[in-house]
């Protein structure tokens, strides 16, 4: 219990130190000698040094000849102080004065935060006890962002045996796959359970959501936030689920159906249209990925826009998705390649090893996308603002990707020391050592890596499901899951994610749970809007109203062209590779060189140019088919509703159906319109549908159609 309560204090205390200008006093408690006696330098010292210390003070780069990484070597003296560990005296001890800024030196760690009161009593009551070496003698803590060991339930000795063969190499990897999924998931201890709230829900995400909603009191918090309109609802899951707007006659037959349970409906509905899914979430993976076809023999990550595609089409398990992609043992596998580009043959695939960086390049990459952890940082040092990341820990890592252990190289300095390759999380009952041969260790990292028992893997994913929901993530960044910034709803990431890998890592389940929830369908309130701030990531999130998401530029493309045909062919703009002045200014990528998991939803100067001046969107709405269509009506009011159900999905207002029936009365063709066609480089268009044209236009660069609410 008390290792237990010790790593958490660890684990808790980074949230609370200063970051110091000058030395700062770090209050010491009385030292109880019974307490000071059940402390261990093995549990409970050595990752305090590890995670401060290490990094200046190694066998390696012992700066002022002292050494941290032993008991021996802490009981001797540094180039300008005492010994730096005295047993049976800490206040005497020269590790004590310095981390207290008593000695004529900087406070240490140097230029780091300081230590918390916790760990500094620690330390002085382990040297009070007598600084006692227990190397190999008591089993190392956790380290500072690993799973606790009650996430599987104690295991029998049959289950042991069995958990250990699931992980050896079997012939039908299939079977083997299922049997050990299977297996792990039972020994999982039960998620934490939806709490019970008085306000009105739809499941138990609901419950969760609510909870914090009733925790908060909020000025008249016994009344829950308002549901969006139906229109506004349609045209939310419409995009959110195949990335494309509703037709008008859709909308108006959802908007006209008094159904209770119709919004269900269209999301079983949504979520059946296999095809147009895949399609949607295809760019997110390509980009994720960092999936480019190879050209002119230049090397890439690889092509995988066919594997994301049919893994979605088929509604893959995630984690059969992930292991096909990084295990090379298993049946679905796509190979790697090679290239020749100027001479140099490259090897072309997600996972890259041939040199020391591609590796832990490689390692970076997984841990972003599949962990939501940003590791990078530690390739070279310890991270500076993430203390669960030691270079040490993120080398172990590495390792697992390459054909052997990796050199400590830090800022381009070679020590010499090689890391023993482990994943970074402890998990119960796996194997601890690290296999040889490549294959054999990237069957052996992603067996961890997508195990039930692995803290990050099922979080990350549902987290990014929450984000492309609801604008931000259950925490934020998506791409930096640490300790010391927890989750807005703990519970609830826990919740969804124990769901989800019960529901066999079914991605449209979990999309379904979220979708129909009360907390999705809310009203967009921007009074109620969360926001992260990256100064404050403290501030709390509720979720008392959906966050604005811009269009992507395939959504806005494509519903551009939805809005605009007579008959739409469902050609999709993410088959398009062509990188275009609208399709940059959007925010897609023009190529997709680096790992990106997420585009940036910013307007600038040179979106809004583009909407105003670009020929490209002259072209998609000054020759959308709707145009000559309704060129032809006579009655005005029905123009202007034709095209507000168009293009909004919904009815125009009364004054917004006064002022087009205002423009379109003021407003005849002009052949003068003509004219400027030619001038843009663009198609001429009929002059008779010119203003027409001109509202159709004025309606897409709206933040009502460019926004997602």
């Amino acid at each position: 219990m008390l290792a237990f309560a010790v790593a958490c204090s660890v684990a808790l205390v980074f949230s609370a130190r200063a970051e110091p200008k000058e030395k700062v006093e770090i209050k010491i408690r009385s030292i109880d000698p019974k307490e000071a006696a059940k402390v261990s330098y093995t549990r409970d010292i050595k990752p305090i040094l590890v995670n401060d210390c290490v990094e200046c003070h190694s066998t390696e780069d012992h700066k002022s000849n002292f050494d941290v990484t032993s008991v021996e070597s802490l009981k001797k003296k540094g180039k300008k102080a005492g010994p730096g560990v005295i047993p049976g005296k800490p206040d005497e001890s020269a590790v004590v004065q310095y981390i207290r800024g008593l000695a004529d030196a900087p406070q240490m760690p140097k230029g780091e935060l300081i230590l918390s009161e916790q760990e500094l009593h620690l330390i002085r009551s382990w040297i009070a006890a007598g600084a006692v070496d227990d190397t190999g003698m008591v089993a190392a803590a956790p380290a500072i962002g690993k799973t606790d060991a009650n996430a599987v339930s104690t295991l029998s000795p049959d289950a042991t045996q069995q958990l250990m063969n699931a992980f050896l190499f079997g012939s039908d990897k299939t079977e083997q796959f299922a049997a050990r999924r299977a297996l792990r998931l039972a020994m999982l201890t039960p998620a934490p359970q939806p709490p019970k709230v008085s306000g009105p829900v739809s499941n138990p995400i609901d419950q969760f959501i609510e909870a914090k909603w009733e925790e908060a009191k909020f000025p008249n918090g016994n009344k829950s936030p308002a549901l969006c309109d139906d229109a506004t609802f349609i045209r939310r899951v419409y995009l959110d689920l195949i990335g494309v707007i509703p037709s008008a006659p859709t909308s108006r037959k959802f908007v006209a159906d008094k159904s209770p349970d119709k919004r269900a409906k269209m999301i079983d509905a949504l979520l059946s249209r296999d095809e147009e899914y895949a399609e949607h979430w295809t760019p997110f993976w390509e980009e994720a990925l960092a999936s480019s076809p190879t050209v002119g023999g230049v090397a890439t990550h690889g092509n995988y826009t066919d594997f994301i595609y049919h893994s979605f089409l088929k509604n893959k398990p995630y984690d059969l998705m992930v292991a096909e992609l990084l295990d090379p043992t298993m049946p679905g596998h796509k190979q790697s390649s090679t290239a020749n580009a100027n001479g140099k043959v490259n090897l072309i695939a997600f996972v890259r090893n041939e040199t020391h960086d591609d590796t832990i390049q490689t390692a970076a990459n997984t841990a972003q996308v599949f962990l939501g952890t940003g590791m990078k940082c530690a390739s070279c040092h310890s991270h500076f603002l993430n203390k669960e990341w030691p270079q040490a820990r993120f080398m172990a890592f590495g390792g697992l990707f390459g054909t052997n252990d990796l050199e400590l190289i830090r800022c381009e300095k070679k020590s010499g020391q090689f890391i023993p390759s482990a994943f970074p999380f402890d998990l119960p009952g796996a194997p601890k050592a690290a296999p040889k041969g490549g294959d054999e260790r990237l069957h052996y990292m992603t067996t961890l890596l997508i195990d039930p028992a692995n803290p990050r893997f099922a979080k990350t994913i549902v987290n990014r499901l929450w984000k492309r929901y609801f604008g931000l993530g259950l925490f934020e960044s998506v791409d930096d899951f640490r300790l010391d910034r927890p989750a807005s709803h703990p519970e609830l990431l826990e919740w969804l994610a124990d769901d989800f890998m019960r529901h066999d890592y079914d991605l449209k389940h979990t999309i379904r749970l979220i979708l129909d929830s009360r907390a999705y369908q809310l009203r967009y309130n921007p009074a109620l809007e969360d926001h992260f701030n990256s100064q404050k990531p403290e501030e709390a999130r509720y979720f008392r109203s959906p966050s604005l998401r811009r269009l992507t530029a395939e959504q806005f493309i494509d519903s551009i062209h939805k809005a605009t045909a007579r008959k739409w062919d469902e050609t999709r703009t993410f088959r398009d590779s062509e990188s275009t002045a609208l399709t940059r200014s959007l925010g897609r990528p023009s190529s997709r060189n680096e790992i990106s998991t997420g585009r940036s939803g910013d307007v600038a100067v040179v979106q809004s140019l583009e909407l105003l001046n670009g020929t490209e969107l002259y072209d998609f709405v000054y020759h959308g088919e709707i145009l000559e269509e309704l060129a032809s009506e006579t009655d005005r009011k029905k123009v202007v509703e034709e095209l507000y159900w168009a293009v909004m999905n919904r009815p125009p207002t009364k004054k917004e159906m006064s002022l087009g029936l205002d423009y379109l009365k003021k407003n005849t063709p002009a052949a003068a319109s003509h004219e400027d066609g030619k001038k843009m480089n663009a198609k001429p268009r009929n002059p008779a549908v010119e203003p027409l044209g001109d509202m159709l236009w004025a309606l897409v660069v709206s933040p009502e159609f460019q926004f997602i609410r």
